[in-house]
């Protein structure tokens, strides 16, 4: 019984990578951005937050006029205001950009955050889920600027506005 379910999962192997029907092929976008305003909330104590980098990679599917894909991000270390903790995540998503016109578009992510902090506080503060919304521009054929609103939910909410630059392989 155990062959046939292995025989038939290696089989559809090659459709869990293959990009959905209609589409026009794979990008890699790799993107920098900075989060220029943002908040932490730990129910007891809220924050602004100092500016921090973030640097991702994106796996992209080109289907007519949207572009679905998964992609990773790291933001790198930030103080979050409150006794000189500094505040790092990862963050790993699905996005989906919608072409409202030739080169204009509307962005939404939803991922799972992993976020910690440092110094003061040793360890990973929760683990949850993030919805990020956003437009952006092409400036370039393989140059685009993005604007996204992002909240974290965890034992330490975080909330930001962040501009991205991302450029496509």
């Amino acid at each position: 019984m155990k062959r046939p379910l292995l025989f038939l999962t290696l089989l559809s192997l090659p459709l869990w990578f293959a990009p959905p029907a209609g589409a026009g092929g794979i990008d890699f976008n790799v993107h920098g951005g900075l989060d220029v305003a943002g908040s932490f909330d730990l129910d007891v104590l809220s924050s602004s937050a100092d500016p921090g980098f973030t640097l991702g990679l994106e796996v992209m599917f080109d289907v007519p006029v949207v572009e679905l894909g998964a992609g990773a991000e790291y933001g790198f270390s930030r103080d979050s205001g409150v006794a000189g903790a500094d505040v790092s995540y990862w963050h790993f998503y699905g996005i989906g950009r919608v072409f409202v016109f030739s080169r204009f578009y509307l962005a939404a992510r939803l991922g799972y955050y992993d976020l910690s902090v440092d110094d003061i506080i040793s360890g990973n503060v929760g683990n949850d889920y993030a919805l990020g919304l956003g437009a952006g521009v092409g400036i370039l054929p393989k140059l685009k600027v993005e604007l996204f609103f992002n909240n974290i939910t965890s034992s330490l909410d975080y909330d930001t506005w962040a501009a991205r630059v991302v450029y496509t392989f």
